[in-house]
């Protein structure tokens, strides 16, 4: 199976059934595109976060309101690569930090609008997550989502002070669904790729 890249992440397969025009501009055209403040800030906050867990260092881009509750992930997997391979489809992803001893995968969401159980339940890049640490793993892992709010001022995007967390633990069956898109979506891209280079 011939895919634009030699692997296939969840953003891609998010945007190919969000938005495909917007897929093929960047994945098949290669055409640049301008960074959007929400992208800006929320790349600017993984880099504090993973300073943080890796390093203990405290910086600006990092809110003083959360640094209570980021504190007991100092030490833990930051910026922990996976690769899995679905039938011959390689996927790839970054879990932001990874608690070992506790079977837990922690990832951070920064958005004006809030995360819900439903949310988390139905998220694929989780599930992905999920699945990548069972196969290095004896268990289905607990999945936590910790959210920060969000809002537009004049100045930009800022924190609004509000943060919670979300915990799920998927069944198998959650599991070998997410293979199943995953998969059938890979196809698609790579028939779409195959007629564009035709």
């Amino acid at each position: 199976m011939k895919l634009p890249k030699e692997y296939i992440s969840v953003s891609q397969v998010n945007l190919w059934h969000q938005d495909r025009q917007k897929y093929i501009n960047r994945y098949f055209l290669n055409l640049p595109e301008e960074p959007s403040i929400y992208m800006e800030f929320g790349k600017s906050f993984a880099e504090a976060t993973e300073t943080f867990i890796k390093e203990g260092i405290i910086t600006p881009s990092l809110p003083h309101f959360y640094l209570n509750k980021i504190r007991p992930l100092k030490g833990m997997q930051a910026e922990k690569p996976i690769s899995l391979s679905i039938n011959g489809v390689t996927v790839v992803g970054y879990i932001d930090a990874w608690d070992q001893s506790g079977n837990t995968v922690i990832d951070f969401k920064t958005s004006g609008k809030p995360w819900t159980n439903d949310t988390l339940i139905n998220s694929l890049q989780m599930k992905v997550y999920a699945l990548a640490m069972y196969c290095n793993g004896e268990e289905i892992p607990l999945c936590q989502i910790n959210w920060l709010g969000t809002k537009k001022t004049k100045e930009g995007i800022t924190f609004t002070g509000e943060s919670y967390e979300l915990t799920h633990r998927f069944e198998m069956a959650d599991l070998l669904q997410a293979i199943e898109f995953i998969y059938n979506t890979a196809k698609e891209i790579s028939d779409a790729w195959n007629i564009y280079k035709s």
